[in-house]
């Protein structure tokens, strides 16, 4: 990965991402795909799943996802912003923001 290449996608990153004082609350849209997972789209972190939209499921999905992927326990993933709404706030309780940023430069595909 260039060095150009790897400074964009941590500054959405960071865009995406912001300091609470009981951990890290990140922006996710989530849309209807194939599979599980989770891109960047444009300047937004997007998470795809197969969980149709409106069933209230994606929210399951999208916190199963995240515990599974970032080895975070489910218990400290939440959903404070967004439940009936495409656009989610997460908040991930106990994390550093710059810890969380390692840890989904890691998963995260591009579009």
């Amino acid at each position: 990965m260039s060095e150009d290449f790897r400074a964009r996608i941590l500054s959405i990153l960071r865009k995406n991402i912001n300091e609470s004082s009981e951990g890290a609350l990140v922006v996710i849209r989530v849309k209807e795909g194939d599979e599980e997972a989770l891109f960047i789209e444009g300047d937004e972190l997007v998470f795809r799943t197969p969980t149709r939209s409106g069933s209230g499921r994606e929210n399951a999905a999208l916190v199963s996802f995240l515990s599974r992927t970032l080895k975070i326990p489910s218990s400290k993933i939440d959903i404070v912003y967004g439940i009936r709404e495409r656009v989610k706030r997460v908040l991930i309780s106990d994390i550093d923001p710059e810890d969380l940023i390692t840890r989904l430069l890691r998963v995260v595909r591009l579009i």
